[in-house]
């Protein structure tokens, strides 16, 4: 038995264009649509982006949705597309590797200030890796310090090898903007 059942009558009236029944299948799948994204993304703006892509979706579609035999499973296969997709398009643009940064720093100082200045950054480093969400710290270090590969830390975590990626790519996102702020001179475009 369905949780919030679709009544077939809203279905009509969503095709015809009534978007007082679309909001009343809004409110009615809403909670249970963005659960499921939430198994495929992690950060709650990129679900409410996916989910919000997927009622576009519905609602350009709308004429074909007689045709569909079971709407929430309809729903849920365009919540997967959509968040692949999300996330294929968050790759190709986001991939930086924190190993490829640039980091350039001319400081004469004594072993002693050297060491000072190592340590505090390494605070830095650690500060940044402990603001990090769960999840996302959690792969980072699977990667960094276990040195394990995605399609292992995919096994053992039971996730898409390509949510490993996008957990990684924001990990180091967000490592580098708070090097960023403590360091700018470290990061300059070359």
């Amino acid at each position: 038995m369905e949780k919030h059942p679709i009544p077939d009558t809203l279905i009509g009236k969503v095709v015809a264009g009534n978007r007082n029944a679309f909001k009343a299948l809004y409110d009615i799948v809403y909670p249970e649509i963005y659960r499921y994204v939430r198994y495929f993304l992690s950060a709650k703006e990129d679900c409410e982006e996916v989910v919000s892509e997927v009622f576009y979706i519905l609602w350009k579609q709308r004429a074909t949705l007689l045709a569909v035999e079971n709407i929430k499973s309809w729903l849920f296969a365009v919540c997967r597309n959509e968040a692949y997709r999300y996330i294929r398009q968050k790759e190709k643009y986001a991939c930086i590797s924190i190993d490829d940064m640039p980091v350039e720093l001319h400081v004469d100082v004594s072993e002693t200030d050297r060491q000072m200045i190592e340590e505090e950054m390494l605070a830095v480093y650690d500060k940044a890796i402990a603001g990090l969400p769960e999840r996302c710290k959690l792969i980072f270090l699977m990667v960094r310090e276990e040195h394990l590969k995605y399609s292992e830390i995919a096994e053992i975590l039971s996730i898409a090898e390509g949510t490993v990626a996008q957990q990684m790519n924001r990990a180091i996102r967000q490592i580098v903007e708070v090097v960023k702020k403590h360091y700018p001179s470290l990061l300059r475009k070359t």
